[in-house]
């Protein structure tokens, strides 16, 4: 698998890259990775919002809740 060297990352870029991977459980590679995808990916086209980064994991719960509170709160 092809690979690269980054040269001269400034510190303050690093650490910011150390907490992502951090917060989304992922090795300093794999969330390199994943931007990488996520911003090259074919329909990333210029104009478009970025995904929405959720905080935490969405669970089944999590969905119900919402559903109904959509419901609810229809005319």
């Amino acid at each position: 698998m092809p690979s690269f060297l980054i040269k001269n990352l400034p510190a303050e870029l690093h650490e910011r890259l150390r907490r992502r991977a951090a917060d989304h459980h992922r090795s300093m590679n794999r969330e390199l990775i994943a931007i990488l995808e996520r911003n090259l990916a074919p329909w990333a086209a210029p104009g478009l919002p970025p995904p929405v980064e959720l905080k935490k994991p969405v669970d089944p719960e999590w969905i119900v809740s919402a559903i109904r509170e959509a419901r609810e709160s229809r005319p």
